[in-house]
């Protein structure tokens, strides 16, 4: 099987996360395998991998590199499902990518991409959950555009709602395409639809709940010392991550006049500023353009 998605910042989670001969680690995105191969090949003892995706976890079951080595456990789940599932066992490092994977973007059927025309899908999970499609024929004008600022900061937010909930009733937005349309021509290198695209495949796998409720959760899934990476790809997303850790760092995040926050120091942030991609990383895999890499390691 031809593989199409290339791990962004691998060396880099590979130096965060410090793999420890015999340790055991978490890979909550699995995508194509790309990070979880790398910590085995550092001679981690255990990777338990998940993904919410099925086809990616039939896919690495097929011809994965890995696929027969018992240091690898597979799970098909979204990554919320984990601290239930692992109930009080605790790991050496953890890691969320929270991109999506090449495969899916050129994945017609799956309705991530404007790029193709495919249905209004855009579910990780297709055996759960509404599809956008779905999603759209219940959501008010105000509940549309507040996904499109909540998740994307973006501006205008009310008409553009306004005007995918228009072509949505009159029945003329049936594809990814005719949505791509409604945001009007490409101009530049970046095409208007792309913003609106994401936000709603944000909304629609629940992408900014799932952080906010498991992230700060996963420090009691870690041993002393256990390191906790997060790869974001948006500002919304790293905003987040970034005051849960200073959150989890003692760290005052309210905006009150007397500071309200617990102050409870759990973790040290290792990663003051996120870490990107490097200049040859970026030419070589233009997807990693907007990835951003914070650390956290969890205090004894």
């Amino acid at each position: 099987m031809e593989w199409l998605h290339e791990p962004v910042l691998l060396s880099e989670v590979i130096d965060f996360i410090n793999v420890l001969s015999g340790g055991a680690y978490v890979d909550l995105t699995f995508g194509e395998g790309g990070h979880s191969e790398a910590i085995l090949d550092r001679g981690a003892e255990s990777v338990w991998a998940f993904d919410r995706d099925r086809s990616a976890i039939e896919q690495y079951q097929k011809a994965g590199k890995y696929r027969e080595d018992s240091r690898l456990k597979l799970t098909h789940s979204q990554f919320s499902r984990f601290l239930e599932l692992s109930k009080n066992q605790t790991f050496d490092g953890i890691l969320i990518d929270l991109g999506v994977s090449t495969r899916q973007l050129l994945s017609q059927e799956r309705g991530f991409t404007f790029q193709k025309k495919g249905p209004l899908d855009m579910r990780m999970d297709q055996s759960q959950g509404p599809t956008l499609k779905e999603l759209l024929e219940t959501l008010s004008e105000e509940e549309l555009a507040e996904i499109l600022w909540k998740n994307a900061d973006m501006k205008g937010s009310y008409s553009v709602a306004r005007k995918i909930l228009k072509g949505v009733q009159e029945g003329s937005v049936q594809t990814t395409e005719d949505l791509a349309q409604l945001m009007g021509p490409r101009w530049g290198k970046s095409h208007p639809a792309t913003v609106p695209f994401m936000a709603l495949r944000m909304a629609v796998n629940q992408e900014l709940e799932q952080i906010s409720e498991t992230v700060p959760a996963l420090i009691d899934r870690l041993k002393p010392s256990g390191r906790l990476v997060v790869i974001t790809f948006h500002s919304t997303e790293d905003r987040l991550v970034k005051r849960i850790f200073q959150k989890l760092a003692g760290k005052c995040i309210c905006k009150e006049r007397i500071c309200l926050c617990s102050r409870e120091e759990r973790v040290k942030i290792l990663t003051k500023k996120p870490v990107e991609a490097t200049p040859e990383e970026l030419q070589r895999n233009p997807r990693s353009r907007s990835a951003k890499l914070r650390c956290v390691e969890k205090l004894l």
